[in-house]
């Protein structure tokens, strides 16, 4: 009878990830114009392949931005490249490429806000909310 309602309670965990209730959003910071990883970025970007891990039914939703574009700096290619960063990072720790979605918005970000908000990639695990990215780390 254990047996019966451990795999029963198993399905249920199994149906609320694919559902996409376990949604959980992650923000990697850079600096400006920069493309590598400090400590805390790494970190986080660790914290999320775990919890992707963890949920292994739901996207990896790996979105870039920056700020401004300024001479010798184009705004688009840093964040296509601080997505890409992410992405490497996300794979070494044992995410599968398959689950991992790019987008980078350059500084065309949907969701405008101070500079060090542009300077930024967002991992979503699972569905991301209408607002943006949920949660936080």
């Amino acid at each position: 009878m254990r047996f019966g309602w451990f795999a029963l309670a198993s399905l249920g965990a199994l149906t609320a990830c694919a559902s996409g209730s376990d949604t959980r959003g992650f923000s990697v910071y850079f600096q400006p114009y920069s493309t590598e990883l400090d400590r805390q970025g790494r970190e986080t970007a660790d914290a999320a392949a775990e919890y992707a891990k963890a949920y292994p039914l739901l996207p990896v939703l790996v979105v870039g931005h920056s700020a401004r574009a300024t001479q010798g700096h184009d705004a688009d290619e840093v964040s296509d490249r601080r997505a890409a960063a992410i992405r490497q990072v996300l794979i070494a720790d044992g995410v599968g490429a398959s689950r991992i979605v790019l987008s980078a918005y350059g500084h065309a970000d949907p969701h405008p806000g101070p500079q060090l908000a542009g300077q930024r990639v967002d991992i979503t695990v699972g569905q991301p909310a209408a607002g943006g990215v949920s949660g936080g780390y």
